[in-house]
């Protein structure tokens, strides 16, 4: 596999069958993948991240933004997504 190849594997994981979430509380916009109803994937930008409270709070007091597990109103979010169908479990 070449080097192009890995990079386009990589993208398409990351970034395919995500669908766009706006946080309710802050706004902030999340690319999000539901795989079962357990497990939820979520790829944050750098402007969500910086719009976030949560996720500000915590990078504010040293904590990398990759370990704040999620903010509750983005949970919120995503569990409203699904129940009125914007969101699919696939």
């Amino acid at each position: 596999m070449s080097r192009a190849d890995t990079l386009a594997e990589r993208r398409a994981y990351l970034e395919d069958h995500l669908a766009g979430i706006d946080c309710g509380r802050c706004g902030a916009r999340v690319g999000v993948r539901k795989l079962s109803p357990q497990q939820t994937s979520v790829q944050w930008s750098a402007q969500a991240e910086r719009r976030c409270a949560t996720i500000a709070e915590a990078t504010a007091a040293g904590r990398p933004a990759a370990l704040v597990p999620t903010c509750p109103g983005l949970r919120d979010s995503i569990d409203r997504a699904v129940r009125e169908g914007r969101l699919e479990v696939t």
